[in-house]
């Protein structure tokens, strides 16, 4: 419902006459007038360029899954026979040394 000449014309000298008598509440109701960092996400521009982003976002996120994928295969292959045999080879080694060390000793 649109207001007339008139009716804007008195709102206007109250809003004035509200500002000169209390100047703290009229500056926390003109706080309200103000569109906040967020109003521009309520626009039906602002939902399409954020869905945009955010479509964008998930499909660098996900080339860069699918990127890193080989290297990470790659590095679990190279890495498990070196550790396994790395790790067994001295033990058995000692183990082969201390029992024959041992049965010289006794022997």
């Amino acid at each position: 419902m649109a207001l007339s000449m008139d009716e804007q014309r008195m709102l206007a000298e109250i809003e004035r006459r509200l500002a000169a008598e209390d100047p703290g509440l009229a500056t926390r109701l003109t706080s309200f007038r103000r569109p906040g960092p967020a109003a521009g996400l309520r626009t039906r521009r602002g939902k399409i360029v954020g869905s945009i982003c955010t479509i964008v976002l998930l499909a660098v996120i996900g080339i860069t899954v699918y990127a890193m994928t080989p290297f990470r295969a790659y590095g679990q292959k190279t890495r498990l026979p070196a550790t396994t045999s790395s790790v067994s080879a001295p033990s058995s080694a000692a183990t082969v040394h201390k029992t024959s060390a041992s049965s010289h000793a006794s022997g």
